[in-house]
C-alpha cells in the first residue's frame, strides 16, 4: 500500500495523517488550512476540512468513534460549527461516502488510462476497484452500508455512486459488438470485483494461499489480466 503522510497545523497542534496515494482529496487545500488559529475558514474550506477529518477518524478509529463534535475538535472549530454544513451525523457520513465514490472513480480511471485495448481497460477498472477497497477498508465499508446503516438517499451521494458505476458501464460497452452496456454483464462484473474485495477484507481469502503477493495480483488473475 502506498501511503502519503500529511502534516498540517490547526490551532497550534501538528496533525499527522496517513492516506492512500490514490485519494482524490484536494491536498492543496491543506496549505490553506496550515497555521489557521480560529474559525477563519472560507465557507467551502471548512466543509472540506470537516469531511477530511471525518475520513481520517473513520480509517483510524472506526465508525463508532466518528461524531460531529469529534471532527470539530480535530479541525479546531467550535462544536456548533459543523452544523452550518451538516444537520446531523448522517449528513456528514453521506459527504464522506460521496468523496469515497469520487475517489473510487478516479482509482478505476487511473488504472484504465494505462491501457488502450478495451478488454484490458475493463480488467483494469476491476483491479482499480479492488485495490481502492483494500487501501481504504473503512471508507469502502461505509460507502456500501457496512450493515450498520441503511443506504442513504442523499442526492450528492447517489450522483457520486452513479458516476463510479458509469465507469464500469462504459468499459463494458466498449467491449461489446453493439457498443451497449448489457446490464447483466455489468452486474456480473461488479459482483465479481466487489466479492473479491469483500472476501479479502473479511480475511476469508488470502492471496498468499494462491501463490500471489496481494489482492491486486489475485484480482488480475481472476479477471484474466494476469494471464
Amino acid at each position: 500500500m502506498i501511503l502519503t503522510t500529511l502534516r498540517y497545523y490547526l490551532n497550534g497542534v501538528k496533525i499527522f495523517v496517513e492516506v492512500s496515494a490514490i485519494s482524490i482529496y484536494p491536498f492543496e487545500m491543506l496549505d490553506k488550512w496550515q497555521g489557521k488559529r480560529s474559525a477563519s475558514y472560507h465557507h467551502g474550506d471548512l466543509r472540506d476540512a470537516l469531511v477530511w477529518a471525518a475520513r481520517a477518524i473513520l480509517e483510524k478509529q472506526g465508525l463508532a468513534a466518528l461524531s460531529l463534535r469529534g471532527v470539530a475538535r480535530v479541525v479546531g472549530v467550535s462544536p456548533a460549527a459543523p452544523y452550518h454544513h451538516f444537520p446531523d451525523k448522517q449528513a456528514l457520513l453521506d459527504a464522506v461516502a460521496a468523496q469515497g465514490f469520487d475517489a473510487l472513480t478516479a482509482a478505476m480511471e487511473k488504472r484504465m488510462a494505462k491501457k488502450t485495448d478495451p478488454t484490458a481497460r475493463l480488467d483494469a477498472s476491476g483491479v482499480g476497484y479492488v485495490t481502492f477497497a483494500l487501501e481504504n477498508p473503512a471508507l469502502f465499508r461505509l460507502m456500501f452500508g457496512n450493515g450498520e446503516q441503511q443506504p442513504s438517499a442523499n442526492a450528492r451521494l447517489r450522483e457520486a455512486r452513479d458516476r463510479a458505476y458509469a465507469v464500469l458501464q462504459a468499459a463494458v460497452a466498449a467491449t461489446s459488438a453493439d457498443g451497449a452496456a448489457d446490464p447483466f454483464a455489468c452486474l456480473r462484473l461488479w459482483a465479481l470485483v466487489h466479492g473479491i474485495a469483500t472476501l479479502i477484507l473479511e480475511r476469508c481469502v488470502k492471496p498468499a494461499d494462491y501463490g500471489l503477493r496481494g489482492g491486486e495480483s489475485l484480482t488480475a488473475q481472476l479477471l484474466g489480466a494476469g494471464q
